[in-house]
């Protein structure tokens, strides 16, 4: 046996196969759907009676939305998706002061936890079975960028530290170990970004040869710029078709560099916990496509977003303010089923000084500003006052902070002329705060 015999990536898609086969049976169908001509028309009807199917069910089996229509005089069916404006905002708020409501006093145990990183975590009532529905709406994205569930992958993520202590964790993360050996998964810790890490990430990658090289955005941003400031080579890369970016928004700085270092396209893969994956990039990071048989997503004036879940669930969510803004492409009277971008939670606002006051920008332009200055990889805000911003930086070089703002400024006031430079302050760190469920935190206190 030769060396590189001895190094060639073993494929386990045949144990995924097997062990899924039913998973891959509603993939294959549910991909059929999508390749058919559907206007906007017949897309449309669908959802609308696939709501009113929903909605029975809430209301027959589902207390908390007995309660909720008698509350809100809320109607037994809809004629049009417009109606939906009509039903109250189900906000995370709302859920987690009626849980003993919502999980029946205790009968309902298993559930969908948010990592609470803008506030405190939220549950959602899980039901059997709603892991294969999850998994096909994630790999019909996939599918679109050339990806298999089967697939060799490597994936920089997170959550070992929710496993818990004793033989319990032991037994999730064996449990874990088990599930990434029958989808073909290689993982990789994205907790430890240090350089010593970012090294073996690399050989990783090299190695393995992925179809897919599938993390945070951060993280994966972070390994780009790790390889091509060190000028390594990834080899022969033959078999990675794509760079999936998910749980954070990808700037375009991001974008550019994943396309440039792994020559490959970017994918954005929009979701959250309590709903799984609801869009994702269909050939171009500036075309995200919704799964519209599993989801109804109607945004306002603002962008802002709210969710219908259409697949079968034990509490479906019904519009549902999700808490984050997109630019809509291909919308009509709010219902979208495409979009441009995802910008980011409607909270992520950041307030410097102005010459006509206080000045409010989405955190999203400092952060695309800021990352395409040679050596950032991260950017934190602490907002000091409401008249006084302090950015933490995180670079992979000592940086001139000096530097860093003149550049900053100049590039915000092409948009801002009123800008005060003075209310803006830096800070170079090398330990970026991150939030409990292991993702870059954009707000630090």
């Amino acid at each position: 046996m030769t060396s590189t015999e001895r190094c060639r990536p073993v494929d386990r898609s045949w144990l995924g196969r097997a062990v899924l086969r039913a998973r891959h049976q509603a993939l294959a169908r549910k991909v059929a759907l999508y390749d058919e001509a559907r206007d906007r028309t017949r897309i449309e009807r669908h959802q609308v009676r696939r709501f009113n199917e929903v909605w029975e069910y809430c209301l027959a089996e589902v207390p908390f939305y007995r309660s909720w229509r008698r509350e809100h005089g809320l109607p037994e069916r809809i004629d049009q998706l417009g109606d939906l404006r009509g039903f109250p905002p189900l906000t995370k708020e709302v859920l987690i002061a009626r849980q003993d409501e919502i999980f029946q006093n205790g009968r309902i145990r298993d559930a969908y936890t948010t990592g609470g990183s803008t506030g405190q975590p939220t549950r959602y009532p899980r039901g059997a079975g709603e892991a294969d529905g999850r998994w096909v709406d994630a790999y019909l994205g996939r599918h679109w960028a050339g990806v298999r569930p089967t697939d060799p992958g490597v994936l920089l993520w997170g959550h070992s530290h929710l496993f818990g202590a004793g033989l319990p964790g032991q037994l999730a993360q064996m449990k874990r170990r088990l599930a990434d050996l029958v989808v073909n998964v290689t993982r990789l810790n994205a907790y430890d970004l240090s350089e010593p890490s970012l090294h073996k990430h690399f050989l990783a990658v090299r190695q393995r040869d992925p179809v897919a090289l599938t993390g945070y955005t951060s993280a994966v941003f972070k390994l780009a710029r790790y390889i091509e400031r060190n000028q390594l080579d990834l080899g022969e890369q033959r078999r990675l078709r794509a760079v999936v970016l998910c749980a954070e928004t990808a700037s375009d700085a991001d974008i550019a560099m994943v396309e440039r270092v792994f020559k490959v396209p970017a994918v954005i893969e929009y979701g959250s916990a309590e709903t799984g994956v609801l869009a994702m990039s269909h050939l171009s990071t500036r075309d995200i496509r919704v799964i519209w048989d599993s989801f109804v997503c109607l945004t306002d004036g603002d962008g802002e977003l709210s969710v219908t879940t259409l697949a079968d669930r034990l509490f479906p969510l019904v519009h549902y303010a999700i808490g984050d803004r997109v630019e809509p492409s291909d919308v009509v009277d709010g219902n979208a089923l495409a979009f441009r971008a995802v910008l980011g939670r409607q909270q992520d606002i950041v307030r410097v000084g102005s010459a006509r006051g206080l000045l409010d920008l989405s955190a999203i332009l400092p952060v695309h500003i800021l990352k395409s200055y040679p050596g950032i990889i991260g950017v934190q805000f602490r907002q000091v006052r409401p008249d006084a911003l302090r950015i933490h930086v995180e670079a992979d070089r000592p940086l001139d902070l000096a530097d860093v703002g003149a550049y900053f400024v100049r590039e915000l006031r092409k948009d801002h002329p009123e800008l005060n430079a003075d209310s803006i302050s830096f800070a170079q760190i090398s330990d970026p705060a991150r939030t409990r469920a292991g993702k870059h935190a954009l707000f630090v206190p």
